[in-house]
């Protein structure tokens, strides 16, 4: 069974709320069921959108458990592993976590390192939003009700500071490679109240945070080398050594990066 995956940009409106877009599509028969995929932590939140008839199931307790149409998802620290049952295709809508707080205020805690239908946790406003992209006939189409509706959202954002949201973007800048202390100097506020509005808005540790915004770099690097190189991949990604760099990868990934990758 063949898998593609590919990710588009979104409009520069958006950019600094939207990661990405992506439709990933297994392309067999309707009773082939894909090898095992696994999705590591990337500090994003995701809407995901199942856009044909053959849905994922991901493995839970042991258990494969059918995926809903539509869900999100929230941060996640581990990786999960997941597989498509049938020619599966999904669309999905990759958001900074920051960019729920702005375009619909609300807080995303109660998904650390879970998921949830999407009219469970945004309410029956997504339905409508949700049927279309799932008629939607191409890819360009699915962006454009996505970023309809999310440009329609950009009214909802006031211009008051947000020191969450600026250490949130600081954090990203600097791929997790700057302490807690640096960030509550640079932005006016003590290192308590910085963890603790991290922890009750994201549901995860700002350290935690940095650690995944790293691992997600050396990820990506490693994923682009045409020959793996623990040297190259500790030095490029800012660890301070090997064995550091090999906790954090077996921690998020679930294994060594060479044989991850």
């Amino acid at each position: 069974m063949e898998n593609r995956f590919q990710e588009y940009s979104p409009s520069a409106l958006l950019q600094p709320y939207v990661d990405c877009y992506w439709d990933r599509a297994f392309f067999g028969d309707k009773n082939e069921v894909s090898s095992l995929q696994r999705c590591v932590p990337l500090g994003t939140i995701d809407i995901i959108i199942q856009t044909n008839e053959f849905h994922c199931s991901l493995l839970i307790n042991d258990k494969w458990e059918k995926l809903p149409k539509a869900f999100v998802h929230g941060i996640y620290k581990d990786s999960v592993a997941w597989k498509a049952f049938g020619p599966a295709r999904s669309f999905g809508i990759r958001l900074k976590p920051e960019a729920l707080l702005k375009l619909f205020n609300v807080p995303v805690a109660t998904l650390f390192s879970n998921f949830t239908c999407l009219d469970t946790f945004f309410g029956r406003d997504m339905s409508d939003v949700t049927e279309r992209i799932y008629d939607a006939a191409s890819i360009g189409e699915k962006i454009a009700v996505a970023e309809t509706f999310l440009l329609k959202q950009l009214k909802n954002i006031t211009e008051q500071r947000n020191y969450l949201e600026e250490a949130t973007k600081l954090m990203r800048h600097c791929t997790g490679n700057v302490s807690i202390e640096r960030l509550s100097e640079q932005l006016y506020v003590s290192t308590r109240q910085l963890q603790r509005s991290f922890k009750e808005q994201y549901g995860v540790s700002p350290k935690t945070y940095m650690r995944i915004l790293r691992f997600r770099k050396a990820y990506e690097y490693a994923m682009q080398l045409d020959e793996f190189s623990w040297a190259d991949v500790t030095y490029h990604c800012g660890y301070a050594d090997q064995a550091h760099f090999i906790r954090d990868f077996k921690e998020f990934a679930g294994s060594l990066p060479q044989n991850f990758i």
